[in-house]
């Protein structure tokens, strides 16, 4: 434990509780909530931290195993593009549909704004 502690020092984290701003939740979560992208809630930081990095992955052109080449200018992501960046997270309650929702929305407003 204390050689990752050390690995993090002099560095931001972002928890899930920090991405809200002036009490008001960031996109991510209110589509979330509004896309039921939870059931138990255990998993659900979780996937709001992949999907906050995925999002800046795409923005940094970063490609996936699905996709090589994002720079297409009509690049859209697909379910299987989104469940492949995000598939290192599990839900053992298969909310898997309400959050491929709200990570889509996510992209809409974060990506294309």
């Amino acid at each position: 434990m204390y050689g990752i502690c050390r690995s993090i020092r002099r560095r931001d984290i972002t928890t899930t509780e920090g991405l809200s701003e002036n009490d008001e939740l960031h996109p991510l979560q209110a589509a979330f909530i509004e896309h039921d992208g939870f059931q138990c809630g255990y998993c659900t930081p979780g996937q709001i931290c992949s999907a906050i990095g995925m999002i800046t992955e795409f923005q940094n052109g970063l490609p996936s195993a699905v996709t090589k080449d994002i720079s297409a200018a009509a690049f859209e992501f697909s379910n299987e593009e989104i469940k492949e960046r995000m598939s290192g997270n599990l839900c053992r309650c298969g909310a898997y549909v309400g959050i491929c929702e709200a990570v889509r929305e996510a992209l809409d407003t974060e990506v294309r704004e």
